[in-house]
């Protein structure tokens, strides 16, 4: 009976030992390189994400200047075949960028449950 209550001590001190070097938001079968390995792979995710989608704004930006510049010519009746193609140029460009987001935005729903 000692015996087998000095074995739980034992297990007990043991998984306590192990726990203690864990980060306090790991997962409970996580270790710690993995527990580091998801956290690397998050932050690199978020990066991406953020860096593509200033891609995504800033061609958004440059459409809106081009379709201003177009109805500003359609007006004029100006350069108004090589507005249309550059706009069509950035549309292209901008869905061909948000291809390459890792995780796409998600929309939100609120339906009842």
């Amino acid at each position: 009976m000692a015996e087998t209550v000095a074995k739980r001590a034992a297990k007990k001190a043991l998984a306590e030992k192990g726990r203690r070097g864990r980060p306090k938001d790991a997962q409970d079968t996580e270790s710690r390189a993995s527990y580091y390995a998801r956290k690397y792979m998050e932050s690199q995710v978020a990066n991406t994400n953020m860096r593509v989608q200033s891609e995504i704004d800033e061609t958004t930006r440059r459409m809106i200047d081009v379709e201003q510049q177009l109805l500003a010519g359609q007006k004029a009746n100006e350069g108004f075949r090589l507005l249309k193609e550059e706009l069509a140029m950035l549309q292209s460009e901008r869905k061909a960028t948000k291809e390459h987001l890792v995780f796409l935005p998600m929309k939100k729903s609120y339906h009842n449950e």
